[in-house]
């Protein structure tokens, strides 16, 4: 399978669940404690606990501190669990597959015209691609890769800033897939924005991270889901 450009490396990126999925990403080390600190099991346990549906797992080591262990030792919590990373090769769907990922995440702007290659290799492991936009440019490369979960990241990779999505234009070009809100939900009221924008579903991270109650936390979150 040819392969796409190098992607993107540094900074951090927020995810996490579905209609809920929370994220164990692990970023570089910050200067203050750090919430990355937390046990895993402990703290999925509190996001399931808390309604989480399934689970977004970083499983790139060099920048994110992620780990494909973290994947396979949550497979006794019972959520799906997405292997989240700049995947570029299909190495890297081999060690999703073999890590008893349910989906990886495939990021358009990384693999461009590569992205429906990509998924259809992704599907043959028995992984479902959660197929991962930034703008309306990309529609056409997640139309041709049969995307069944798109998630619209409103971070832009290029720098790290927050924008405010809307659903309603991919909703006509995706009418049955599952859309994903992902990035910058820190609050009840932001989930009920992406519901609004319709969104079925939405991804947090780091908020649920540093929250010193992540159950909870999560919980009015998907009370403002309601």
């Amino acid at each position: 399978m040819p392969g796409p450009s190098k992607p993107p490396c540094g900074g951090t990126r927020s995810s996490g669940g579905a209609p809920s999925s929370p994220n164990t990403s692990r970023p570089p080390l910050p200067s203050a404690p750090s919430p990355w600190a937390r046990p895993l099991l402990p703290q999925l346990q509190a996001y399931r606990e808390g309604g989480a549906s399934a689970f977004s797992i970083l499983a790139e080591p060099t920048h994110f501190r992620g780990s494909v262990e973290h994947i396979q030792r949550a497979a006794s919590l019972g959520l799906p669990r997405l292997y989240k990373g700049f995947v570029i090769a299909e190495a890297q769907l081999a060690e999703a597959e073999a890590s008893g990922a349910e989906a990886v995440l495939l990021i358009v702007r990384v693999l461009k015209a590569h992205t429906a290659a990509f998924a259809d290799a992704a599907r043959a492991r028995g992984l479902e691609p959660l197929v991962e936009l930034h703008d309306l440019t990309e529609v056409g490369f997640a139309q041709a890769a049969g995307a069944r979960l798109v998630g619209i990241n409103a971070r832009d990779l290029s720098t790290f800033n927050l924008g405010v999505p809307t659903a309603g234009p991919l909703r006509q070009a995706f009418p049955d897939a599952v859309l994903i809100r992902e990035s910058g939900l820190a609050t009840p009221e932001d989930a009920q924005a992406a519901l609004r924008a319709g969104f079925d579903a939405v991804l947090i991270g780091e908020a649920l991270m540093r929250s010193a109650d992540p159950r909870d936390f999560l919980s009015r979150i998907l009370t403002g889901l309601r």
